[in-house]
């Protein structure tokens, strides 16, 4: 009878703490499956902004280096030639217009394998989505990988700068297709970004430009 009582109630005990246990594993795997849904929330948040961050900075510092090296004027792109009758065009020089976007592409590709595995640091208690607590707690590290390929193109423009006068600005375009992934994130996005190497006032008529080497735009 003893033996009984006692076989009953080590089976009731045994049955309580499996209980227990599958309701802390339950636990665990909701907790994991939360956490893994506001990870992928914040990957889509956060990545593309730190992405497209990291990227146009890897491509200014990849432009500033290239002009500083090389120290390029306008004379080395355009030269300007004047006609007996007042009338205004220049000449495009094609040999150091692609020199320099294929230096330009070359130095971004060089930053962008830099940056190539990045990591976030985002504040545990972010992943409460608690207002009053999200930037408390250890930071937890999120990792991602950024690549990515370069275009450059220049663009040239005429304002005007007053009485028969013309302000001719050269400006290097940089396109850059970026893909960003990490673990339970992936996204390709395009931007470019522009700087001004080289402008010229130009007196007489707005001039037009030969070659095609430049995309005019119209201000």
């Amino acid at each position: 009878m003893l033996a009984r009582k006692f076989r009953s109630k080590k089976k009731r005990i045994f049955r309580k703490r499996a209980v227990i246990f599958f309701l802390t594993a339950l636990l665990i795997i909701l907790g994991i499956k939360g956490f893994e849904r506001q990870v992928s929330v914040f990957s889509a948040s956060y990545i593309p902004s730190l992405a497209r961050t990291t990227a146009t900075n890897a491509v200014c510092t990849a432009v500033e280096r290239v002009l500083s090296e090389e120290g390029y004027t306008y004379e080395d792109f355009a030269r300007v030639r004047y006609s007996e009758n007042g009338s205004v065009s220049i000449e495009t020089n094609s040999s150091k217009i692609n020199e320099l976007k294929t230096r330009i592409v070359a130095a971004a590709q060089q930053e962008a394998e830099k940056i190539h595995n990045n990591t976030m640091h985002i504040p545990l208690g972010a992943f409460t989505g608690l207002s009053l607590i999200a930037n408390e707690g250890p930071k937890v590290p999120l990792s991602y990988c950024v690549t990515g390929s370069f275009s450059a193109e220049l663009e040239s423009s005429f304002e005007s700068a007053g009485i028969n006068q013309t302000v001719h600005h050269i400006r290097l375009v940089v396109t850059s297709e970026i893909v960003t992934a990490s673990v339970d994130y992936e996204d390709t996005m395009t931007f470019s970004t522009d700087f001004e190497i080289a402008q010229s006032v130009l007196v007489g008529s707005t001039p037009t430009t030969y070659g095609g080497y430049f995309t005019p735009i119209s201000r």
